[in-house]
């Protein structure tokens, strides 16, 4: 029996990124922002996160980003 052997050579270059629960909490906040077309550094907003364990179990393995973002309507910049 004869086989054909071919080899394809592939070239990869691999990224890995870690991010600390700060800086998380820091690109979803400006995620959010962003799609709500907000600038924070507009002096009438008020932005919060923290990191929230998702405690549908015995031993929560999975985390969610709760961002809050006040807008005072009253405020003239």
């Amino acid at each position: 029996m004869k086989m054909k052997i071919s080899s394809v050579e592939t070239h990869k270059c691999t990224h890995t990124y870690r991010f600390e629960q700060r800086e998380l909490e820091r690109l979803a906040l400006e995620k959010v922002a962003t799609e709500l077309g907000l600038d924070l550094t507009h002096s009438c907003l008020k932005a919060e996160s923290r990191i929230v364990p998702n405690s549908q179990g015995i031993n929560p393995t999975l985390y969610e980003c709760e961002i809050r973002i006040e807008e005072s309507l009253d405020c003239k910049e």
